[in-house]
């Protein structure tokens, strides 16, 4: 009931469902393989899903005015019932999210690879158990908002909090039905997004089609409690994992059914299915085991809808997998290491194709993991007594990850999900010498600025103060699809080392002539060019750049060489799989289950680093974010389908106090397949951190049970007491049997 709301004074327009006619089309589905389309309404219209749904805009002058004019309006509700657990919302008698569907469950899929019921036949033991990741979310500093404008020329301006400015002006053009060359989408500086950006919301559409409508500037903050109830979670999966082992060790088979929890849509442009479909064809990790099955399935629960999040797929995959493998070691009294060492891929045996057709191009995974117990002490560590001076259980916990890196095309396609991702660059200097790059990769935080700047200075052989980065700004930027999935250095990188070249090979060319001398000889550095061997003849870039432009009498000839320095180049790279370990080094209070992480330790192959500082500074967050995952990060719904902790009073972040020193290392094997030899680096530090803690929580347990091991993340105080208890040892467990 909307009557006594239009009646303030204040109100400039109520927006509901019945405002959208049939020009307006919904969310289009993202459709892959077997999913079902999955209409994702800007407004909801009879029925609302869950708790956070928008169904009405209140446009005010101000918010506190819009929150006012929002008490007058009353909804009547008919309460349904309100499905928290995925496998409940799968069962044939539960209540339909999506009528039009069926069912709950919108995709399914199955694969197998080798012989898996031989090898599991044969095997010496089979380890099965049930592993369940919490629900999260990305919780940047700044949460999401848009601004919009429309104006005089019909022409429509609009600031996002984006990680995609290019993709959400196609988005906005096709969902207002206006030309894509009337809309500027502006991404500001951004503070932070880790995936949760990369989606385009319900707010995305309503601001910039109420700008058209009311004719003014109008915009929309989102506040944390909105947040956490509205902008994508991540991460929650509940898995059944099986490995079959023999008695040395040696992993033999693994079968793997992921359910994915998507919560009451499909987001776009991801899909639901991300994190469960890209988490399967992981499943193999770092081991040469080809005997490899997989069931997917992914289904709709009463909770904001699931979309990308730093490490999307492979941490929680991982997880599941990596916490398996080490109650097999126990039961096989050995050490994980030794399950690592005993299956990794060799450094000779690159590129290895996996059981899931996932083409690994390089590493060195034994360097990798050697280098990290030598870092932690891993091997000393082990050798102490799990019981302390003063009553407390140390631990020492390490992992290992492998994941793939620069999403383009053909990563996306490796990992499950079709999609074209290329990108361009635009490299052009001036007439004094000077650089400007047009990136369609955005900078929100990572340091990309300073990485895409140092490319393009070492490429050409300027100073990188000479070189300016203009990004995030449709207006004046390259078309790219925008900065996730650890693309951005080797995509990013990619296309300005080809412009680069191109201009750079012009002004050698062109100095070549003004010079008397012939191209291969000259050489660039610092801004200055010179002959080799004769340090006395040189002439610097900007002379060069200078005469480009404007000197006909001393450049070439027209017909030769075009007087203009600029290129616009595309990339779109085969896929690069970077790795890497952590370990963590706890203690565990066994009278109240707190645990203090005291050390961590971080080594990662990225292939060749552009700038190790950036690197580390993406390791430090990446492990920070892992450590909120593995023991304090939970997004909890009662029975009634109500998020019990939307606020940072009860949704517990790491801070300070939580996180000691994380020391750093780095293994290098470039990757032969892209330009400079980089793989990406900006999810790795996500992709086992928590692995190591639970880990670590089994080496502090081993006083009491040596195979006590942890099957969920977080694990905070009242998940190690129950192990303690012996409450939920085989909680879900389906068996773990010798033969």
């Amino acid at each position: 009931k909307l009557d006594l709301a239009k009646q303030h004074p204040d109100c400039v327009r109520i927006v509901t469902a019945d405002d959208f006619d049939s020009g307006v089309t919904t969310v289009p589905p993202n459709v892959r393989g077997t999913l079902k389309p999955v209409t994702l309404p800007f407004l909801a219209k009879h029925k609302v899903r869950f708790v956070g749904e928008i169904i009405a805009v209140v446009v005010a002058p101000t918010r506190y005015v819009a929150e006012d004019i929002v008490d007058l309006i009353s909804v009547e509700y008919e309460t349904l019932p309100a499905y928290n657990d995925v496998e409940d919302a799968m069962k044939s008698n539960a209540t339909l999210l999506h009528e039009e569907l069926g069912s709950n469950i919108y995709y399914s899929d199955s694969f197998s690879n080798g012989d898996v019921e031989k090898a599991f036949a044969e095997a010496d033991l089979v380890v099965s158990e049930k592993i369940a990741t919490g629900r999260t979310s990305a919780a940047p500093i700044e949460t999401r908002g848009v601004v919009a404008s429309c104006n005089w020329d019909e022409t429509l301006t609009v600031w996002s909090s984006t990680q995609m400015p290019y993709p959400l002006r196609t988005y906005l053009a096709f969902n207002l039905g206006i030309s894509e060359q009337t809309i500027r989408v502006i991404a500001p500086t951004v503070g932070g997004g880790f995936g949760q950006k990369a989606h385009f919301f319900a707010e995305d559409f309503i601001l910039p089609w109420l700008a058209k409508e009311i004719r003014k500037p109008i915009k929309w903050t989102e506040d944390r409690r909105e947040h956490l109830l509205s902008t994508a979670h991540a991460k929650q999966c509940t898995m059944y994992v099986q490995i079959a082992f023999k008695n040395d060790g040696t992993i033999v088979g693994m079968k793997t059914k992921n359910i994915g929890d998507s919560g009451a849509y499909s987001v776009y442009p991801w899909s639901g299915l991300i994190e469960s479909v890209v988490g399967n064809n992981g499943s193999p990790g770092a081991f040469k085991v080809q005997n490899v099955s997989y069931e997917t399935i992914v289904a709709m629960t009463n909770k904001m809808a699931t979309g990308g999040y730093r490490g999307v797929g492979w941490s929680a995959g991982c997880y599941a997998r990596e916490m398996v493998l080490t109650k097999g070691a126990k039961l096989l009294n050995l050490d994980i290491v030794d399950i690592y060492k005993k299956n990794f891929i060799r450094k000779e045996e690159f590129p290895y194709t996996s059981a899931t057709k996932q083409t690994y191009d390089s590493g060195d995974y034994h360097k990798v993991l050697d280098t990290c117990m030598e870092m932690s002490g891993y091997l000393d560590e082990k050798k102490l007594p799990r019981l302390t001076a003063d009553g407390k259980l140390r631990g020492i916990g390490i992992s290992f990850f492998v994941e793939p890196t620069n999403w383009g095309s053909r990563t996306a396609a490796e990992s499950g999900l079709q999609g074209t991702l290329h990108d361009t660059s635009t490299v052009e200097m001036d007439p004094t010498g000077k650089v400007t790059v047009r990136s369609g990769q955005f900078s929100h935080g990572q340091g990309l600025k300073t990485t895409l700047a140092q490319v393009a200075a070492e490429t050409l052989g300027v100073c990188i103060e000479d070189v300016v980065v203009i990004d995030g700004d449709t207006a004046t930027g390259a078309y790219g699809m925008g900065t996730f999935a650890s693309r951005s250095a080797v995509i990013g990188g990619g296309t300005i080392i080809r412009a680069a070249t191109d201009v750079r090979d012009k002004l050698l060319k062109i100095a070549a002539h003004v010079m008397e001398a012939n191209a291969a000889d000259l050489t660039i550095d610092q801004g200055n060019i010179f002959v080799k061997g004769s340090a006395d003849r040189s002439m610097t870039v900007a002379e060069i750049a200078y005469i480009t432009y404007f000197d006909r009498f001393n450049r070439p000839d027209e017909d030769e060489v075009e007087p203009t320095l600029s290129s616009t180049r595309h990339y779109d790279p085969p896929a690069a799989y970077a790795n890497g370990s952590h370990a963590v080094s706890i203690e565990l209070d066994p009278d109240t289950g707190k645990i203090d992480v005291k050390r961590i330790f971080a080594v990662e192959d990225c292939g060749n680093m552009i700038n190790p500082k950036v690197v580390d500074g993406q390791m430090r967050g990446g492990v920070s974010q892992g450590v909120g995952m593995g023991l304090l990060e939970s997004l909890d719904y009662d029975v009634a389908g109500q998020l019990k902790n939307a606020s940072f009073m009860d949704f517990l972040l790491p801070n300070a106090m939580t996180i000691p020193d994380i020391e750093c290392a780095h293994v290098v094997t470039p990757s032969p397949g892209t330009e400079g030899g980089f793989k990406g680096a900006g999810e790795s530090a996500m992709l086992s951190i928590h692995i190591a803690l639970s880990n670590a929580v089994a080496d502090a347990l081993s006083e009491y049970d040596g195979k006590l091991v942890p099957m969920v993340t977080p694990i905070g105080p009242q998940q190690v007491m129950d192990l303690i208890n012996n409450q939920t040892l085989s909680d879900g467990a389906l068996a773990a049997k010798r033969i």
